[in-house]
């Protein structure tokens, strides 16, 4: 699919092109402290707070920028945006859910997640497609980050949401990010099975009946 409308590039980078499951990106977080909903609903909302804003600044000064400097400016202004989602997340959400991630968010302004938007395609891109893009990649790696947090609390507490379950199983390997790195395998190897199948069933048939 082209990314020549909103729509188009909202869809293919929120599944068909996911930016975690096809390209890596955006590992450190789902594999160090994506172990319960809440920090991954968190990092997802900081996620989304960074890159929207940093997708328009791409399209306007992207190519006005030397490309040595892009990265370093790209990351400057995510550790910006990232403070204020920080101050956000301590005053006015949980001051427990921030200290849990504290750590991790000065490191999210380096995420791949967010250089990777340097490319020429998406320097190319007009304004309201661009942010679409940026909002189905941070869709899409909210909705990777989500399922893989909530499997992983299920396994390690018995809870989602901090809501117990009502089993007495506990699986607490599941905090260490090999478990991450398994799951997100699986999970990349269904997104591939449904492109398989999506493409098997929109293509078209060849030939008449006879």
């Amino acid at each position: 699919m082209k990314k020549n409308t909103p729509f188009a590039a909202f869809w293919d980078a929120f599944l068909p092109n996911n930016v975690v499951l096809l390209q890596a990106a955006g590992l450190c977080p789902i594999l160090a402290v994506g172990t319960t909903l809440q920090n991954g609903v968190a990092l997802s909302a900081c996620t989304a707070a960074v890159m929207l804003p940093l997708s328009l600044f791409v399209t306007f000064f992207g190519n006005k920028l030397a490309q040595w400097l892009r990265p370093a400016l790209y990351a400057l202004l995510a550790s910006v945006l990232l403070l204020g989602t920080a101050f956000a997340l301590h005053f006015t959400v949980s001051p427990e859910l921030y200290a849990a991630l504290y750590i991790f968010l000065p490191l999210m302004a380096v995420n791949t997640l967010f250089t990777y938007r340097t490319t020429p395609l998406h320097l190319s891109m007009p304004p309201l497609v661009s942010l679409a893009d940026a909002f189905g990649s941070a869709l899409g790696f909210a909705l990777v980050l989500c399922i893989s947090s909530a499997l992983r609390e299920m396994a390690i507490y018995g809870t989602v949401w901090n809501i117990p379950l009502g089993y007495e199983a506990r699986f607490p390997e599941a905090a260490h990010p090999f478990i991450g790195f398994l799951l997100l395998g699986f999970m990349s190897a269904a997104l591939q099975w449904f492109k398989k199948l999506l493409a098997r069933n929109t293509a078209p048939k060849g030939g008449a009946d006879l």
